[in-house]
């Protein structure tokens, strides 16, 4: 985890990194409140370009992360993979109701990234509410699963909150916040 009182030298990849990581962050929060509000009002804001949103946003802060423990490095990532593997299997299916469901998994996949950095966050900056992002985004894919939009809708808004917090948060804290003692990677 960072260690916001170590003010490591940046490079410019560095730079790049964090702003990339948070930058997706941003997009999670802003794709997530506009599906949120389409849910709950029935406006058409994103539509089907939600999910290739969230999939990009997740795929981004995966690719940008920056963890010390390479147990936990390599799990991250493996959800945004997991979540573009099953996309890719749901795209040729001519069922579409299964097609559906995959989409569907595949977002699952895409949620429990987007927690995994919402916890990540809390341990590394204790931005309070993060460590119910998991659960808010579990709810709302299984009841996007039986179908049940208006409590989807009710669960993604508390957790797009949540997230234009964090978002708000990161862009706040100085980027070298992000990377700390770059030593620690090298374990």
């Amino acid at each position: 985890m960072a260690n916001p009182e170590h003010i490591p030298e940046m490079e410019r990849l560095d730079r790049l990194t964090v702003i990339l990581y948070r930058l997706s962050l941003s997009l999670f929060a802003l794709s997530t409140t506009l599906e949120a509000i389409e849910l709950l009002t029935g406006l058409s804001l994103l539509g089907r370009w939600y999910l290739p949103l969230a999939a990009m946003s997740a795929g981004l802060a995966s690719a940008n992360i920056h963890l010390y423990d390479p147990r936990f490095r390599w799990f991250f990532p493996l959800m945004s993979w997991l979540g573009f593997i099953v996309l890719a299997f749901a795209m040729p299916v001519q069922s579409p109701e299964i097609a559906r469901q995959l989409s569907v998994l595949s977002l699952a996949f895409f949620y429990a990234g987007a927690g995994m950095f919402a916890v990540k966050e809390y341990f590394c900056f204790r931005i309070p509410g993060l460590p119910l992002m998991p659960l808010l985004l579990g709810m709302a894919v299984l009841l996007r699963f039986t179908g049940l939009a208006a409590g989807e809708g009710i669960f993604l808004a508390a957790a797009a909150l949540l997230y234009v917090w964090l978002a708000w948060a990161k862009w706040k804290m100085p980027l070298y916040f992000d990377i700390g003692d770059k030593s620690m990677y090298k374990m």
